[in-house]
């Protein structure tokens, strides 16, 4: 486990250059996912056991896994990982005074200059990406 970082955007062209895939590869992945969920379902309602479900869903699995789409399904999942010690130094000493130390580890900022802050702190370069800190429209972790 550990704490990770996630951009609170829900914009599919930033998201995609965050996750470093081509335009429409987060249509693509909603595609390949309702198509997937709809094949498991389908072996369900036809009886199929646990067991071979479980390995059709590995299948599915490893067909997305080093694609543009499986890596977009991999940054939505993990976001940029787990804090660095930096970001987590970064954000200790910015806790707001309304907030407990428990937001060091469920939390969210949309203070432009902090979050400038924890990408640099993350190795993310939003200035190379061509994004600007408002465009993650906030950063949330957990």
């Amino acid at each position: 486990m550990g704490t990770r970082l996630y951009p609170k955007s829900k914009t599919e062209n930033i998201v995609e250059i965050l996750a470093g895939v081509p335009t429409g590869t987060h249509k693509n992945l909603t595609s390949i996912l309702l198509e997937n969920r709809r094949k498991v379902e389908e072996a369900q309602k036809s009886g199929v056991d646990y067991g071979t479900i479980q390995e059709m869903e590995y299948q599915q699995w490893q067909n997305l896994h080093k694609t543009p789409e499986g890596i977009l399904d991999g940054f939505l999942t993990f976001g940029w990982g787990k804090f660095t010690r930096e970001a987590y130094e970064l954000l200790k000493a910015h806790i707001p005074a309304n907030e407990s130390e428990d937001w060091l580890w469920n939390g969210e900022t949309s203070d432009k200059a902090l979050i400038d802050s924890i990408m640099e702190a993350m190795g993310v370069d939003l200035e190379r990406l061509g994004i600007l800190p408002e465009n993650l429209e906030g950063l949330c972790w957990g």
